[in-house]
């Protein structure tokens, strides 16, 4: 079977290429399902923009130019495609080391964002070397043996059957409708404490289908011990109806985490495209998105005393009022990706760019127009009030664009900050440019 390790914006081609950086053939019948499957809108996404891989051609062979989405696509044949974050240096060849090192950095930046991926792998498991796909497979087990360990939720359920002695309630409208030659027996009726509930069944269903996919013997072994610990509990019939009644009770706050597990799995590894009839089996994440919550839960960890905001909405540009109601609607809506408070400071607007600086340019290093202007929208409508506005733009480090970078004065009394992220640092180090005493970079080694 075919497994190629690619990254963000290299390209597929359909059928065999020669060896280069950045290129990779397919078996025709793999990049087939592979173009069908790809070129679909994101699920919650509208646009051409938002697809994982955008068509082309190289030479007279038709190809595909993946975007900013990494993770892993399995096809029907078994061909796999594990997708890596690019590195923001210079070389783009992948060998083992540097293969290693995009996955182990994949993984710390979902597991500092997301709850899916804050389960600890085992000491002697090497998840840097693992493919991507046993990798995901692995974090949903150790999510589930967690909650499983710490309690199966329960629930009390009423129980009808038929038995020689009294128990619970006698359910009186079938036993007077006993015939004759079973009046020895009773109908009965009686609440028993029983693990059957949406959650557990969910969870085992979770379970069966992951030691169906992976290809690991530990994996499978591991998967097969947590289902023993749900023997009588049957597997979910209605995997749409359980999930629209997962409802925990306080007892039981700790099995919250497998309900991400169970829609990551149950969704056939694809919970981020929608429509797809070609069953590629898909675990695929938005960059730009896994960049915007590493930097903010880093942050966070980092800066305890700040509150730091995410994606707030509900503020336009601009505001017209509408012909047919009367009332006045805001226009070009404004989403910034972090809103930072600091105590005793204005306000600051900052923005997480998942995009290479360029070292062989000068200041501002390629810093797009665009993104300067999104930056004097945010202002206008986020900073209020007198004094100075600070704007920060985050981007991942770059050998040969480091230390403090220069100030970048804006129209009326804004300051706009380019700062950068040291990727390969964990935590990374922060020091507040508010006062420019200290380094104005983002992960710099202390």
């Amino acid at each position: 079977m075919t497994h190629v390790v690619a990254r963000e914006y290299d390209l597929l081609v359909r059928g065999a290429v020669p060896s280069e950086a950045g290129v990779h053939g397919l078996p025709p019948e793999s990049f087939d399902a592979l173009r069908r499957f790809l070129q679909q809108p994101v699920d919650g996404h509208k646009g051409r923009e938002e697809v994982v891989a955008r068509p082309t051609s190289r030479g007279t062979l038709p190809a595909l130019r993946l975007q900013q989405w990494v993770g892993v696509l399995r096809t029907p044949d078994g061909t796999t495609v594990e997708i890596l974050p690019k590195t923001h240096e210079r070389t783009d060849e992948l060998d083992s080391a540097r293969t290693a090192q995009s996955r182990a950095l994949l993984m710390r930046m979902l597991s500092a964002g997301g709850d899916n991926y804050r389960a600890a792998l085992p000491a002697d498991l090497d998840s840097a070397n693992m493919p991507l796909f046993e990798v995901v497979l692995r974090y949903a087990l150790e999510v589930l043996r967690t909650a499983i360990r710490r309690g199966v939720p329960h629930t009390y359920q009423t129980v009808q059957e038929e038995r020689i002695g009294l128990r619970g309630r006698l359910d009186m409208p079938r036993q007077l409708r006993q015939p004759a030659h079973r009046a020895h027996l009773l109908h009965v009726a009686y609440d028993e404490f029983l693990p059957d509930r949406p959650e557990t069944r969910l969870a085992r269903l979770t379970l069966e289908r992951i030691a169906r996919l992976t290809g690991r013997s530990d994996s499978r072994r591991l998967a097969r011990e947590l289902l023993f610990s749900l023997a009588d509990v049957p597997a979910s019939r209605d995997i749409r109806r359980d999930l629209s009644h997962w409802k925990l009770e306080r007892g039981y706050a700790h099995f919250a985490p497998v309900l991400d597990i169970c829609r990551l799995i149950l969704s056939e590894l694809n919970p981020l495209t929608a429509g797809s009839d070609s069953r590629v089996t898909a675990v695929l994440f938005d960059m730009n998105r896994v960049y915007e919550a590493y930097v903010a839960a880093q942050l966070r960890l980092q800066q305890p005393g700040w509150q730091i905001h995410t994606q707030v909405k509900g503020t336009g540009l601009g505001s017209f009022e509408s012909p047919s109601s009367g009332k006045a609607r805001d226009v070009f809506a404004l989403r910034p990706d972090l809103i930072i408070e600091i105590p005793d400071q204005p306000v600051i607007i900052a923005d997480t760019k998942w995009k290479r600086l360029k070292s062989d340019r000068a200041f501002p290093h390629g810093v797009s127009n665009a993104d300067a202007y999104q930056m004097l929208a945010y202002s206008e409508a986020f900073q209020s009030g007198a004094g100075p506005k600070r704007l920060w733009l985050l981007y991942p480090a770059l050998p040969g664009i480091e230390g403090e970078l220069p100030e970048i004065k804006l129209l009326g009394e804004r300051r706009l900050q380019i700062m950068t992220v040291n990727l390969n640092q964990e935590p990374i180090g922060f020091s507040p440019p508010l006062g420019y005493s200290t380094s104005q970079t983002l992960g710099h080694d202390h």
